[in-house]
């Protein structure tokens, strides 16, 4: 097994280059039993090419330098025995570390820059004698500290910077000893009692490289830095319990290389995520481990060379206990589990090849990435007040490329910026990329799905409760062939967050709306699906704290359109069950939101209405607590007029409209396939919300507004038949409950359309209105056994 550092040339400091012996007087005044200090200055060091050469390929940093970021300033570190161990304490000057260009050998693209500031002290306890006692080192009483850090990404001349990044380690019982692993001896460090604490204070963007040195913009000169360079997609803080071990060993998936192998265990920790509103889980719990290890190595195919990263196996099970979203006042989630397991099956296998470049629209530079991934056996779990329901059986697997690139509208940026081919009918006002860190998606081919609900026990009956989901778009299961870009800048609608631009490309794809463990349900057969999002944005909101508006997460979809096209709407098997026809649907929205808080439905009446157990009996209905666990969900959509007309004896066909299509009786091509366009369709042309105000017909505030209370919950349940029918289940089964409430002030058609493939479109009914509507519902499900 071979590694090579180059280093050309090394530029060895005026200290290094000016160390002279030390006389007799000097010596005279040293003394030992107090340890040594020793004070460095200097100008640092720098290196014209680091590389990592293994298997012939070769990973470069160019322009490497370490420097203080005051060269007048001094670094003390101190080294003396205490109580049998070496204790070694050290503070560092502020220090800059650059690399110009991160290469691969041959390649004309690179994975970009770097610059980072910080400042690194320590203090350690060492003692001879690992795990073992014998060899190695015991590690106790220790700290680092890597404090003040400010960290920039450069790609194409953009910058991405992390600021008030800090991380503080406190090392307990901790050991490093080399051992004998599954594939030759490694270097494990196991971590004892070690206690990680450390925050992120805002992650920004600078798109007009205004500030070149990375510093702060000298006082009364021009700030030509970008806007967004100031505002923070939020701050995260992390204080973390960790034990378990991680090993370090040669030799990668082949040949020579790199394996890491995690068995990393997390306990009662805690994570946080703060906008204007806060996401916290107060007790954070989890393992991570790897049988096999992950592989790092460095290899070459067609397309040139890349750092493919790969793991056979790879398990992650983490709980997050007492989640709270939104106000830190709200009440709780309760906690989310996860059980998440990657492991290779055949062809389907887990890796990462990391490539210099990202999309070839946006310049030389960047990260580009080929994935491939393969889960199995997997579950998400909700505890509600004690109760639990699993998501089980989940499973999703694919393959795809996805780049990142820090890109500017070309629009705006004029000559210089990088063209795009996304835009649609756009493309007169979108000459390029969004301003943003641009995230690219192409031939991402994969399926997911899961078998269903389990509640109170991971090996409860499987029930039905899935399709609730698909409110929010989230389907059973799907096969998808995904094309887009997602471009991300910092500061949402209010304060920190992020705002999005968004092209998403969905084709000859599948989902299911209801499936049973046979794989037989509804199915969209053959969709095709296109979604875009312009200025939407994503915040956690505090809210007001008053009535409902408790907050949290807040998706807001800014300018939307989209057209979903079904070639087939099966009812059965997924691909030859029996076609209800084609259906197609495009919405175009503006101003929709959807929030997602903590805390569930609570106490209420089911079956009649009431504020309290006694006016809800007397008026027929059951009293339910749910408790004060669980989730809310604020669904608002608001759905645009298209004022360009409606024309006539045809069918509208503009993008941005909202209109519902059925059609059957299609003919069929030589292959037996449905031809679109060829059947009798039934089409809800031009519909949208108002507000119903004479005064301000065009006012569309309110929207189509729908609210969910997700609980898991006990309920009665009455038995169907048998000599026991009618009496109710002893004790009250749980389920999944979900108490619902759908509102709008008025929703618009323009106009239904009848339309025969021979005679054309005709009106069949004209301005049709519903106004003021208010539907509560309330369902539980529960396990059939």
């Amino acid at each position: 097994m071979r590694r090579t550092l180059l280093f050309l040339p090394l530029l060895l400091s005026p200290l290094a280059q000016a160390m002279q012996a030390l006389d007799d007087d000097s010596l005279a005044s040293v003394s030992g039993r107090d340890g040594i200090s020793m004070e460095t200055t200097g100008p640092g060091w720098s290196a014209g090419s680091i590389s990592y050469i293994e298997d012939g390929q070769t990973l470069s940093f160019k322009g490497v330098s370490g420097r203080p970021q005051d060269a007048a300033s001094k670094s003390t570190t101190t080294l003396d025995v205490e109580d049998d161990r070496l204790r070694i304490e050290h503070s560092s000057r502020p220090q800059v570390l650059s690399v110009d260009n991160i290469e691969m050998a041959g390649s004309t693209k690179s994975f970009g820059s770097m610059r980072a500031f910080y400042s690194l002290g320590y203090s350690l306890k060492l003692k001879g004698g690992g795990a073992s006692g014998v060899s190695g080192f015991a590690v106790s009483d220790s700290h680092l500290s890597l404090r003040d850090v400010t960290f920039y990404y450069r790609d194409n001349g953009f910058d991405l910077i992390v600021n008030g990044l800090s991380f503080d380690t406190y090392l307990n019982n901790a050991y490093l000893d080399i051992v004998n692993g599954g594939s030759g001896q490694e270097i494990q460090l196991s971590l004892g009692d070690t206690r990680l604490v450390g925050q992120i204070g805002g992650l920004g963007l600078d798109l007009a490289h205004g500030d070149p040195a990375g510093q702060v913009v000298t006082p009364g000169a021009p700030d030509t830095r970008d806007p967004n360079h100031a505002r923070s997609l939020g701050q995260i803080k992390l204080d973390l319990n960790l034990g378990g071990s991680l090993s370090i060993g040669g030799g990668g998936a082949s040949g020579e290389g790199l394996r890491i192998r995690p068995n990393l265990s997390i306990a009662n920790s805690l994570f946080e995520y703060r906008d204007d509103g806060v996401l916290r889980a107060e007790n954070f719990s989890g393992l991570l481990s790897s049988n096999s290890g992950l592989t790092l190595d460095l290899e070459q195919d067609a397309l040139g060379g890349y750092a493919r990263i790969a793991f056979a196996d790879l398990r992650l099970n983490a709980t997050l206990g007492g989640l709270v979203i939104g106000n830190s006042a709200n009440q709780k989630l309760g906690s989310l589990g996860l059980d998440l397991v990657f492991q290779d099956e055949g062809s389907r296998q887990n890796w990462l090849k990391l490539r210099p470049g990202g999309d070839p629209t946006s310049g030389l530079k960047g990260i580009g990435a080929d994935l491939s991934w393969n889960m199995r056996d997997s579950s998400v779990s909700l505890t509600d007040n004690g109760n639990s329901l699993w998501f089980s059986g989940l499973r999703t697997h694919g393959s795809g490329q996805i780049t990142l690139d820090l890109t500017k509208n070309c629009a705006a940026a004029g000559p210089g910026c990088h063209p795009s081919i996304w835009g649609g009918s756009e493309q007169s006002g979108y000459a390029g990329h969004f301003d943003g860190l641009r995230v690219g998606l192409s031939n991402v081919k994969g399926s997911y799905s899961f078998d269903g609900l389990r509640v109170g026990s991971p090996d409860a009956p499987l029930q039905g409760g899935t399709e609730l989901l698909v409110l929010m778009e989230i389907f059973p299961a799907f096969d998808f062939n995904l094309n887009g870009q997602l471009t991300l800048l910092p500061g949402g609608a209010v304060g920190d967050g992020l705002t999005y631009n968004a092209d998403f490309y969905i084709a000859e794809s599948r989902a299911a709306i209801t499936v049973d463990e046979t794989g037989k349900g509804l199915w969209l057969d053959g969709m095709n699906y296109d979604m875009h999002f312009r200025d939407g944005s994503l915040d956690i909101s505090a809210g007001t704290g008053v009535g409902s508006d408790k907050g949290g997460v807040e998706l807001r979809k800014g300018t939307y359109w989209s057209k979903l096209d079904v070639s087939d709407v099966r009812w059965g098997d997924r691909s030859t069950g029996t076609s209800l026809g084609r259906i197609v649907l495009k919405r175009y929205e503006s101003g929709s939101t959807l929030a997602l808080s903590s805390g569930g439905a609570g106490a209420l009446c089911v079956g009649g209405s009431g504020a309290n157990a006694a006016a809800c009996s007397a008026s027929g209905g059951r009293w339910e607590d749910r408790g004060d666990e669980g989730v809310s969900v604020k669904l608002k959509s608001r759905f645009v007029r298209d004022g360009s007309g409606n024309p006539a004896n045809s069918v509208a066909s503009n993008e941005k409209r909202n209109q519902v299509i059925w059609e059957t009786k299609r003919n069929t091509d030589a292959n037996g396939k449905p031809i679109n366009g060829t059947g009798s369709q039934l089409v809800v042309d031009n519909f949208y919300t108002a507000d119903g105000d004479p005064a301000n017909p065009d006012r569309n505030d309110y929207g189509l507004q729908v609210d969910l209370n997700l609980d898991v919950a006990p309920t009665k349940v009455k038995i169907k038949s048998g000599p026991n029918a009618g009496s109710s289940v002893s004790p009250d089964p749980l389920g999944f409950a979900v108490n619902g409430q759908i509102r709008f002030k008025e929703i618009n058609v323009d106009r239904v359309q009848n339309v025969h493939p021979v005679g054309g479109a005709s009106t069949a009914m004209f301005g049709i209105k519903a106004q003021n509507a208010d539907i509560r519902a309330n369902l539980t499900a529960t396990p059939i056994n």
